[in-house]
């Protein structure tokens, strides 16, 4: 193999991909760098969480070198250490330089080395580096050369034990963030700060109007992708608030609201509060209601350990747990975050925020204020599937004898067929199961289309397959649960809903999905597969504003055809 063939020069060969396929496959994942950016960590932060979710071992290594790192991408760093990274910092305090940056990546199966490379070059982890500048960086592989990329591990091991290396803590970033003064040249690598779109400015005026009408607790109710955690932070800021409580009930939210809040608040520390982590020593913690729900949890905390307390999903608030937690805090302010307020148990949720409904914005809202993309809703008829013959057992249908039913050559092609005559550029499906999701992406490949099935078990991965999607070079990406919510994809322009879904609020979340505008995107389309079975026409109610009047509905309609 040509030597020129191991070099990745920047430029036209960027450095990105070959980092991204790196991270995507390696079980082991080594990385010193003298300086991170906020807008190059970004770029890579979300293969790297994938990759510690498979419990893959991942170290990294910067410096305070020039002070060139940025504090913000020190706090996002925590946010993976938190999940299983081990981050460390190597402190020069103007004794000397720490300018390398090496990567390196191994593969293990069964206990044996499957393969590893490293890349030595000059690439640091910012957004020029990664993406379009002239950065060379040498390919080192183990298969080729073992001796040399021993070599490289070794020298690794050396540096990160160094007795000038230390754990990254927010201590540590505390202290680093009063020195930090750089302001590097390039504006690609200041990131533009966050701010609140137009229905979120509306919201933070009647938060603001609330308070100051004595109020200390509210309801505000945003529909899906109108940003009701990127709300909630903005709202800690505007009241200058200290000491923050977000409480939701899955990994997933927690996981995303710790990203939203640390870029909203790079100066405070965050901490997690969920399974085994107990993490106190923080100015947001993120808690699930699982563990902090529970009395022997919440007698460690007074009841006045937070002045601002956030419940998301504020529709399950009537279970016991969240009572609880409800009756056992006392913030100056406590905000209820959903998107859908309505119960089928008719709990009454409103009481639980003293009758308090602050604000809200429904899915046309956000249409008509051009935050979210209109579109085309088909209901089409499931016919191949005899829904009223498939056992309904606590609230949804037995999943196997579903999939027994979904996974058939005559329903595939009844929705290739439905998906040809209405799809667009970019398609995102959603399967019941695994072996749904792999038997609809081998016949649409079989048919010519361009298709792949992203889950836990794929070896193509969820970053991966996005990246492709948007890029073109697949048409459709056939999920199970990867992307209900949490992630970003607004170059999706058709949602194809393969699986009944008995919840208004998966029904929504899937939805939403498409709805982020994107450049020369016109509408999106959702193409939803209706059985004979009373639980799929509780799904579109979900559309519509609640309390409209049939009247006003075909009225929205005939104006939406017009």
């Amino acid at each position: 193999m040509s030597p020129i063939q191991h070099l990745v020069t920047g430029g036209d060969d960027p450095f990105l991909p070959k980092l991204l396929n790196a991270i995507n496959r390696a079980t082991h994942i080594d990385i010193t760098v003298a300086f991170i950016r906020l807008t190059g960590l970004m770029l890579i932060f979300d293969a790297l969480r994938e990759a510690l979710q498979r419990k893959t071992n991942v170290r990294i290594l910067t410096g305070d070198y020039l002070n060139i790192t940025d504090y913000q991408a020190l706090r996002q760093l925590m946010l993976l250490q938190e999940n299983g990274a081990e981050v460390r910092i190597f402190e020069t305090r103007g004794r000397q330089s720490f300018h390398m940056k090496a990567y390196l990546f191994e593969r293990f199966e069964s206990g044996m080395q499957q393969s590893g490379y490293a890349y030595i070059g000059s690439s640091n982890i910012s957004q020029s580096a990664l993406n379009h500048g002239m950065e060379w960086n040498l390919k080192v592989e183990w298969a080729e050369n073992p001796g040399r990329f021993d070599e490289i591990r070794q020298k690794y091991e050396t540096l990160f034990n160094d007795e000038h290396t230390k754990p990254l803590t927010h201590q540590w970033i505390d202290t680093y963030q009063k020195i930090t003064v750089i302001h590097l040249p390039w504006p690609d690598e200041q990131p533009e700060p966050p701010r609140p779109n137009n229905i979120q400015q509306q919201a933070l005026q009647a938060l603001k109007k609330t308070r100051a009408d004595g109020y200390q607790r509210g309801l505000v109710v945003l529909a899906t992708e109108l940003g009701k955690t990127w709300l909630a932070a903005f709202d800690t800021e505007q009241v200058e608030a200290k000491k923050i409580l977000f409480v939701a009930h899955r990994e997933e939210i927690l996981d995303q609201a710790e990203m939203t809040f640390v870029r909203i608040r790079p100066q405070s520390r965050v901490g997690r509060y969920s399974g085994k982590k107990r993490e106190l020593d923080t100015d947001m913690l993120f808690a699930s209601i699982q563990t902090l729900g529970r009395l022997q949890h919440l007698e460690r905390f007074p009841t006045d350990s937070f002045d601002y307390l956030i419940v998301d999903e504020f529709h399950h608030a009537s279970a016991q747990t969240y009572r609880q937690l409800l009756n056992h805090f006392t913030p100056r302010f406590l905000l209820g975050l959903t998107a859908t307020p309505e119960r089928t148990d008719q709990a009454d949720i409103l009481a639980l925020c003293d009758d308090n409904l602050v604000f809200r914005r429904d899915l046309f809202d956000g249409i008509e204020a051009k935050l979210l993309s209109p579109f085309h809703y088909y209901g089409i008829g499931d016919d191949q599937v005899d829904y009223q013959a498939i056992p309904w057992r606590n609230g949804r249908f037995d999943p196997d004898h579903l999939l027994n039913q979904l996974a058939t050559h005559a329903r595939a092609k009844h929705a290739l067929e439905q998906w040809s005559a209405h799809k667009q550029s970019r398609t995102l499906a959603f399967c019941i199961s695994m072996r749904h999701a792999d038997f609809m992406a081998k016949y649409f490949n079989h048919s010519g289309h361009r298709s792949v099935a992203v889950h836990s078990q794929s070896e193509l991965r969820r970053n991966e397959a996005l990246s492709q999607l948007e890029k073109g070079e697949i048409e459709v990406l056939f999920s199970v649960d990867l992307f209900n919510e949490g992630v970003d994809i607004p170059a999706i322009d058709t949602v194809l809903m393969l699986r009944p879904s008995e919840s208004k609020i998966i029904f929504q979340q899937q939805l939403g999905r498409g709805l982020r505008i994107h450049p020369g995107k016109k509408q999106l389309v959702v193409l939803d597969f209706i059985g004979n079975h009373i639980s799929f026409f509780r799904k579109p109610e979900a559309l519509f504003k609640i309390g409209v009047t049939k009247e006003a509905r075909w009225e929205f309609i005939a104006q939406a055809k017009s």
